[in-house]
């Protein structure tokens, strides 16, 4: 998406990218990102990344802005711009509640929102972040308690470092992936360390498997994501995204990605100015 010709986690000669998964990658002239983003991003592709700080505020052009963080994975963010029409705050990817190996996001007051939408119907409503963790660690410990090795299919990057992280916490070993282990790698290199690495892990982690081959896998196996299962999900629920919208109290909403168009029909019930946007479109404010 461009808003006065700055890309929002679209390529354009200056770009916003806010964190390091693959369908947010960009192209650019200058990629603005934090530091853990551009980190995460090197492991897959290149380009010029300036690094930008939270809460600092920059320029891209002669446009003002602040980062601020998203609570998706490590380094993600959403961006506040200063535009002639008002301030626009744009989400990317978010999430409401903390998450064990992500900055705890905040969101500013701003005039206009472009908010994601990827779980935006009632359908969706996870449990917190603590309560999946519960559920995890129980479908955990009875495996291993029955000489089973469970098996958890997760995103390597993002997921598969928060999953290691809790299980970490809890005192339980993993054998991830070689992709998983660099991204882990990056991961502690700001902070986030991992001391149960195993070659014999009791716990396998593999690359996310569809929700739609859920019925072939064993007991023991078992997909986390927003999609999945167990739903521990770095993306915030329908609930969840209402209360950013409370937070940023916007006269004029966008909504992108997932499910756009019924979370901006279910915003306007609300009172909202709302209405969904194309994630290719150039945005006129």
């Amino acid at each position: 998406m461009l808003v006065k010709g700055i890309g929002l986690d679209s390529s354009a000669r200056f770009t916003f990218q806010s964190h390091a998964h693959s369908d947010h990658f960009v192209s650019g002239e200058v990629i603005f990102a934090t530091r853990a983003t551009k980190f995460l991003s090197h492991l897959r592709k290149g380009g010029f990344y300036r690094e930008v700080s939270f809460g600092k505020r920059f320029y891209i052009g002669d446009v003002k802005a602040k980062l601020y963080p998203a609570g998706h994975m490590l380094g993600s963010a959403g961006i506040k711009l200063w535009l002639e029409a008002g301030t626009l705050f744009y989400t990317g990817d978010t999430k409401w509640f903390k998450l064990r190996t992500a900055e705890k996001s905040r969101f500013p007051r701003a005039d206009f929102l472009i908010i994601e939408a990827t779980f935006g119907v009632p359908a969706f409503t996870f449990p917190s972040p603590m309560e999946a963790e519960k559920k995890l660690i129980a479908f955990v410990e009875e495996a291993i308690d029955r000489g089973k090795r469970p098996v958890l299919y997760v995103n390597q990057t993002g997921k598969a470092q928060e999953v290691m992280k809790i299980l970490d916490v809890h005192g339980i070993t993993v054998r991830p992936s070689r992709e998983m282990l660099k991204v882990a790698r990056v991961y502690s290199k700001f902070g986030v360390r991992f001391g149960n690495i195993e070659r014999n892990g009791e716990v396998i982690l593999r690359s996310y498997r569809s929700p739609r081959v859920e019925n072939s896998l064993s007991p023991w196996e078992l997909t986390v994501s927003g999609f999945g299962r167990l739903r521990l999900s770095n993306h915030a629920d329908f609930w969840e995204l209402v209360r950013i919208v409370e937070r940023v109290k916007p006269e004029r909403i966008f909504t992108v990605y997932g499910f756009a168009r019924e979370f901006a029909g279910i915003l306007r019930g609300l009172g909202y100015d709302a209405e969904p946007v194309e994630r290719t479109s150039e945005l006129t404010v």
